[in-house]
């Protein structure tokens, strides 16, 4: 099941943010945080960002709360037209002390109820100002700790060289 969420229109420029970033995140609000964050284009042969083409957004979200649940409710961005959630809802719901991840493996050793699958993510219709090495805002909005909004970096193309 595919769940559509989240469509966000930029404010002011309609250019994503033009500062480079690196892959991470890190960003919290009280015990929820953001972390290992990054999206994959996908790559036209002379490595070209394919606007038209989903990119994958990757990222773990922590619940440190050792009591309450916290649930991913919406992702947004100026960068894409929409942000789709290919998961189950339930799949969106960090128990305590847990993490879920999309498009990354998930660590949660001591919760056996907690997902063990990532799940996938997608940017769809990318602004066609998007390109590599370089970060968009994205907004994670969670049911506890509300609006967590990070620069997040584009992946470059994997056949390039430095």
């Amino acid at each position: 099941m595919i769940l559509a969420l989240g469509l966000s229109a930029a404010c002011g420029s309609d250019e994503p943010d033009a500062e480079p970033s690196n892959r991470g995140g890190g960003e919290s609000t009280g015990q929820t945080s953001v972390r290992n964050v990054f999206i994959e284009p996908s790559y036209a042969s002379d490595c070209t960002v394919q606007v038209d083409a989903p990119a994958q957004l990757s990222f773990t979200a922590i619940n440190d709360s050792s009591t309450e649940d916290e649930t991913l409710s919406e992702i947004s961005t100026p960068a894409a037209s929409r942000v789709e959630i290919d998961a189950p809802p339930e799949a969106l719901t960090l128990s305590p002390e847990s993490s879920i991840a999309a498009g990354q493996p998930v660590a949660n050793p001591d919760d056996a109820d907690a997902p063990a699958q990532s799940f996938s993510v997608w940017m769809v219709d990318l602004d066609p100002g998007v390109e590599p090495g370089q970060s968009v805002p994205v907004t994670f909005t969670f049911e506890r700790a509300g609006e967590i909004t990070l620069p997040v970096s584009v992946d470059g193309c994997p056949t390039q060289s430095n």
